[in-house]
């Protein structure tokens, strides 16, 4: 059949083959979702039943019409043209281009998105920029180690040939009615009534499925009570765009207004302040407003404090509901020992962020804060700069290479003394291309240990990390399988818990060894971020997927010791709890977060997407689900949590401020 190059028949021909390719990627994105659901259905909870699958389904449809609509979009209102000028032609050609275009990137981004899916437990997000900011020739080999790109490539050809074949024979297929549809074209308000109901659906299709309501948003995936559903309704282009653009909002300075909408950043640091109790702020500097004066500790003061930040260590392998796996038996016996808070959530969604939080004080707000400007001197809410001011020599030790995240500068600009890393650990021992085995790191910082001299000691440990290379069997790893309830979703689940059993074993004999030698040492025990791994735990799982262990142990230090507290916190807390053990009574520092042993009740922790409490966890966000702890059902009464949602908000904002902008108000 020959299509006229231009007027009314030629612009609905055209529109005809726009309204198949749009049904084309519609149909591919929503199969894409029903292939994630079903590759790691065992994540979800208890609560990821038949309707909240449907809704997901349904939800998960705006974004991908919307997806569609803008791909066809450029075609679409290029046929207009098509109404004077002989372009149908030039049209169709486009239209092919752009059809084998999508072909060949939908099958690249579906694949890349579950495998990403596989690690992270979440679509594109901001971790895809790691690769820009971490060290990348250590990326490429666990990419070339662990996820076999050959493979990839050999599986992804044939899928992209066939995607090829079925978008040429569908666009190539006209339906018996279209040829008949521009014969008699009619009044002129006829067709300009056709053309303004195509336009009408166009725009709604763009917006998600509507005309006159909010068009879709990023914050309309949260539908379902279920984590792991909720993270399936977007798909990857959505994820893919949006995670850029959070990106380039954070970097450019656009980004105040997604955590305080008024960018009155005074007005957020007010709120922040009446949170605290205290008058609005009578300072222009934000360092200053937040400035608190140390208590005094009741205890002896610690004469060496430790740091630990452990690679992917879970909170719930300390946990009692799950000790009897095994996992984590000297976190746990330190645990008991010492003081041990169970609800606890990571600052960031990894390492890096969750570390600047530590060693900056400021609450992760997406920013790469290593990398600004700002950083190049210490933050006031810093932790070795306080620590260096309250008299201690302050170390730096990393198991990986200084290269990474430009470590070396950054540590050295924020407070610390000395800064090793694993090129200082190396000779004649096990590395791979993250650092050298944890063993090797704490024999090094041992050996660097004077009693003589207070100090801050900041540990970043490596080996609960790809590429698993460990030899278990000869370490004595006694696990072969995860004990019932719990379920191993993955082939190499149980050989990477190994490599948890052995960080925890490490820590356990770094703790013993260096409480032997030295005078009243204190150690902070966490993790940077959860273990990534597929695991079918009981109930809502919301917990397991997410906290992280805090442990301060310190026999001479801790007047109280071998509780457990409920005490719910974050990362971003642990600054101040750990100055308020250090410094005398009057001592001024400003700090974002609280004194966890001060922390009254009800209390909060603020995490990467997370807000916890002492009965529960809620995913952070305007429509949020609230799920139990381990072994306990939710709050009979779902809790209102407006207020610390934007008492959060207002963190990040100030947080986000002082980095980019500093601490003078405007």
């Amino acid at each position: 059949m020959t299509i006229p190059g231009k007027g009314w028949h030629a612009l609905l021909h055209n529109w005809g083959k726009d309204l198949q390719l749009w049904l084309y990627i519609t149909a591919t994105l929503q199969l894409f979702r029903l292939l994630l659901i079903g590759i790691y259905f065992e994540q979800a909870g208890t609560r990821g039943g038949a309707g909240a699958l449907f809704t997901v389904l349904g939800n998960g449809l705006r974004y991908d019409v919307s997806t569609a609509g803008v791909w066809v979009l450029p075609t679409f209102l290029l046929s207009l043209g098509c109404t004077l000028l002989p372009c149908a032609g030039l049209v169709q050609s486009l239209r092919r281009f752009s059809a084998q275009l999508y072909a060949v990137v939908a099958i690249l981004v579906f694949g890349i998105d579950l495998v990403f899916f596989g690690v992270y437990g979440d679509q594109f997000n901001q971790m895809i920029f790691g690769i820009a900011h971490d060290d990348t020739r250590a990326i490429l080999v666990t990419i070339w180690k662990e996820y076999h790109p050959l493979l990839f490539l050999a599986i992804s050809l044939p899928l992209i040939l066939v995607n090829l074949w079925l978008i040429r024979r569908w666009l190539a297929y006209t339906p018996r009615l279209v040829p008949h549809l521009g014969q008699n074209p009619g009044p002129l308000l006829s067709r300009f009534g056709v053309g303004l109901v195509v336009f009408l659906f166009m725009a709604a299709t763009v917006r998600g499925g509507t005309l006159w309501g909010e068009p879709i948003r990023l914050k309309h995936a949260f539908v379902v009570d279920d984590i792991f559903l909720n993270r399936s309704v977007v798909n990857p282009f959505t994820a893919l765009r949006y995670t850029v653009k959070v990106k380039l909002e954070l970097e450019k300075g656009a980004a105040l207004a997604s955590f305080w909408p008024s960018q009155q950043i005074g007005e957020a640091l007010a709120y922040e302040l009446a949170s605290r109790d205290e008058a609005a702020p009578a300072s222009a500097d934000i360092d200053q407003a937040l400035a608190l004066e140390a208590q005094g500790h009741s205890g002896e003061r610690p004469r060496h404090i430790f740091m630990l930040l452990i690679e992917s260590h879970s909170g719930w392998t300390v946990m009692p509901a799950y000790r009897h796996v095994g996992l984590s038996p000297r976190l746990s016996a330190l645990a008991d020992r010492g003081i041990y808070f169970p609800n606890f959530l990571p600052a960031g969604s990894g390492t890096i962020g969750s570390m600047n939080t530590l060693i900056t004080g400021l609450p992760d707000a997406g920013l790469n804060i290593n990398y600004e400007p700002s950083a190049q001197s210490p933050y006031p809410s810093a932790l070795a700069a306080n620590m260096k001011r309250l008299g201690y020599t302050t170390r730096f030790f990393y198991g990986g290479f200084l290269s990474w995240q430009r470590l070396d500068s950054f540590a050295r600009n924020q407070g610390f003394d000395e800064i090793y890393g694993g090129g200082s650990m190396s000779a004649g021992v096990h590395t791979n291309e993250w650092g050298v085995d944890d063993e090797y790191l704490y024999d090094f910082i041992l050996g660097k240990l004077d009693d003589q001299t207070p100090s801050f000691n900041f540990i970043l440990t490596t080996s609960n990390h790809p590429p698993y290379d460990l030899d278990l069997e000869a370490l004595g790893y006694p696990l072969k399988e995860l004990p019932a309830p719990l379920k191993a979703t993955k082939e190499d689940t149980v050989k990477v818990l190994g490599h948890l059993w052995y960080s925890d074993r490490q820590a356990g004999h770094f703790v013993e060894a260096a409480g032997k030698r030295l005078t009243r040492p204190l150690f902070a025990i966490t993790g940077d971020h959860t273990a990534r791994l597929q695991i079918r735990f009981p109930g809502d799982n919301a917990v397991e997927q997410t906290a992280v262990p805090f442990i301060l142990y310190g026999p001479e230090v801790l007047a109280e010791s071998g509780v457990t507290r409920a005490t719910a916190g974050a990362h971003q807390d642990i600054p101040a709890t750990l100055i308020e053990l250090a410094a005398g009574s009057g001592y001024r520092y400003t700090a974002f977060g609280q004194d966890l042993l001060a922390k009254g009740s009800p209390s909060y922790g603020y995490g990467w997407q997370f807000i916890i409490g002492e009965e529960f966890i809620a995913n952070d966000a305007e429509r949020y689900s609230v799920y139990g702890l381990p072994a306990s059902p939710p709050p009979a009464q779902k809790p209102e949590l407006k207020a610390m949602h934007t008492r959060f908000n207002a963190l990040k904002a100030l947080s986000w401020y002082r980095v980019k902008k500093g601490a003078t108000l405007p």
